[in-house]
């Protein structure tokens, strides 16, 4: 019933008069798998796609670098190889896969980030059409980060596993894959 002056919502049980009128209806819940979600998974893992193949061509270019391309030695003299491409390789590969998780709510799309950075890396190794090679027999930076990259991204995969294991709740009834628990 509306108040006095038309505004207000008088409660008939109790007598309370709310001021502002009516209640606004309820807003309809989230529904989890709807168009938002599949947006924001498909775009989380497109992006993480993306960022994999950006972090391996830049990766694959850091390889041969040397401290003489940077102009803190003469050419010839003090010729190091900068590991900057391995020290990359280690510390972002795990981070997309775990962007690809987070983002899909699923363990394998960690694989789809992993899959492209490796074929990148795979085909860096390799002759290009001029014969040039980007990842040479001699380059120990770039060897170690193709065997690196594929088991980083194999740790941050195991460590989201065992981390998702620990969280999970310990069942009450045992399932046909899980082992019985033998209680004497």
């Amino acid at each position: 019933m509306a108040g006095a002056d038309g505004d207000d919502l008088v409660v008939p049980q109790t007598g309370f008069t709310v001021p502002g009128g009516p209640p606004a209806a309820p807003r309809a819940a989230h529904l989890p798998g709807g168009p938002l979600d599949i947006a924001i998974t498909v775009g989380g893992l497109l992006l993480a796609v993306l960022l994999a193949v950006a972090l391996a061509v830049v990766e694959a270019f850091l390889a041969p670098l040397r401290v003489s391309d940077l102009g803190f030695s003469a050419p010839g003299k003090g010729n190091m190889r900068i590991p900057l491409a391995l020290v990359l390789a280690v510390v972002t590969n795990p981070m997309l896969g775990w962007f690809a998780v987070t983002t899909s709510g699923r363990r394998f799309a960690a694989l789809l980030p992993a899959g492209a950075w490796c074929v990148v890396w795979i085909l860096a190794a390799g002759r290009t059409t001029e014969g040039d090679l980007l990842i040479t027999s001699d380059n120990w930076v770039g060897l170690l980060t193709l065997f690196t990259g594929p088991l980083a991204f194999a740790i941050g995969f195991y460590v989201m596993a065992l981390r998702q294991r620990a969280a999970a709740p310990a069942n009450s009834k045992p399932t046909p894959l899980a082992p019985r628990s033998v209680e004497r």
